[in-house]
């Protein structure tokens, strides 16, 4: 009677260290699943806001006003030549998809 409880208590214990490995092997399998969507919507949340910028640059020129690039933090930077809404680009971009920025920020005419 005694080795059969030992047997049992073995089983059991056994049964709950396979539960608990396949649990998480799953729960890393969702958390990787999850980081990869959040870091597709910020590719395409970055995609559409260099659109914005790049249609913004183009109305700027024709209209021969100046653009505004506001930050996540409210500062304000001048746009009057292409390089300098490629370097905007260059310095938010990468950060905002890698989860170092909290939002990419607006540009206005």
């Amino acid at each position: 009677m005694v080795r059969i409880k030992s047997r049992l208590k073995f089983r059991w214990i056994l049964c709950f260290i396979i539960f608990s490995l396949a649990l998480l092997i799953y729960g890393n399998h969702l958390f990787k699943q999850r980081a990869k969507k959040l870091e597709d919507m910020r590719k395409k949340e970055s995609l559409e806001f260099m659109k914005d910028g790049w249609k913004k640059y183009r109305m700027m020129l024709y209209a021969g006003a100046n653009m505004e690039y506001i930050d996540s933090e409210g500062n304000i930077r001048i746009i009057e030549t292409e390089p300098v809404l490629l370097n905007i680009y260059d310095e938010v971009i990468k950060p905002y998809i890698l989860g170092n920025l909290s939002t990419l920020g607006s540009f206005q005419i």
